[in-house]
């Protein structure tokens, strides 16, 4: 059963392909409406239209191909591009974390001091805490958004 019904479907696609390359008939009516069909008309003055070929299909593009090449090169850069990008990014992420913590502590108040080498502490004064604030305000503005 399943085999009749192959060929049947196999014979009724062959027929289609057929018709796709029947005439194409035009006509005008009395109207002046112009028709198009694929059956000529009796009684009418009917014209047999031959479509046009169209040579302006492009070639398959290959793997080799100039322009395959300059489009994987250019792919490859961007995701490069892009991958230093987000290291970056991630980079400045945590220095801009770092700047705001120290604006943060600054803004607190208080006594801040500096270790020296040695071991000695120097506290800031507040004339220099305010020009180390101006400082980390500019430098957030500037890198951080």
């Amino acid at each position: 059963m399943l085999r009749l019904l192959g060929t049947i479907l196999l014979l009724a696609a062959s027929t289609l392909s057929f018709n796709l390359s029947a005439e194409i008939y035009t006509w005008t009516d009395k109207y002046g409406k112009v028709h198009f069909s694929d059956k000529p008309i009796d009684g009418e003055k009917v014209t047999t239209v031959t479509p046009k070929e169209n040579h302006n299909i492009a070639d398959v593009v290959s793997k080799d191909s100039q322009w395959q090449q300059d489009y994987n090169k250019t792919k490859q850069a961007k995701a490069e591009r892009a991958q230093k990008e987000a290291t970056l990014a991630k980079k400045n992420k945590g220095y801009c974390k770092q700047l705001k913590s120290q604006l943060a502590i600054i803004s607190q108040g208080g006594r801040i001091y500096m270790m020296s080498p040695d071991g000695q502490r120097s506290f800031k004064s507040e004339a220099q805490l305010t020009a180390q604030k101006k400082k980390l305000n500019k430098t957030i503005k500037k890198t951080c958004r």
